[in-house]
């Protein structure tokens, strides 16, 4: 797994709550759909600052470095990921009305995300139909 995984992933979990955000309002209502938003938002958003606090302390010595160990970026990333993103969760949850299922389902989508893209990757590689056979072809005899 590299950082690519993770940046399309992210990608696709902010596109896939565009798409689910219409309906949701249309058959869910406001509150499920804010706590859907915020879920989805609040995730993306850790899962984003854990890589860079991850990818910027801790790289493999014999790495090209280039401008990965970023102490300074990675510390920023860590002092917003942990106090500010957690109190930010915290205050949401407390203080609004959004749904508590909502920001369930909205914080398990990236996780879905990955387990579906990680399931992608091992059956592409594993289950081969690259090797030309014909299974139950009625043109073999």
């Amino acid at each position: 797994m590299n950082g690519d995984f993770i940046r399309r992933s992210l990608r696709v979990s902010i596109i896939i709550t565009l798409l689910f955000v219409p309906f949701l309002f249309l058959y869910l209502g406001q509150s499920a759909t804010w706590g859907f938003i915020a879920g989805a938002t609040w995730n993306i958003l850790n899962v984003y600052l854990l890589s860079q606090v991850i990818t910027r302390l801790v790289v493999p010595a014999d790495a090209d470095h280039g401008d990965n160990t970023d102490k300074g970026s990675a510390a920023v990333a860590g002092l917003l990921k942990f106090p500010v993103l957690y109190g930010l969760g915290y205050v949401f949850v407390r203080y609004t009305n959004a749904s508590v299922y909502g920001i369930m389902a909205g914080f398990s989508l990236i996780l879905i995300v990955f387990v579906l893209k990680a399931l992608g990757i091992y059956i592409y590689r594993n289950i081969s139909y690259r090797d030309n056979r014909s299974y139950g072809s009625s043109t073999q005899q």
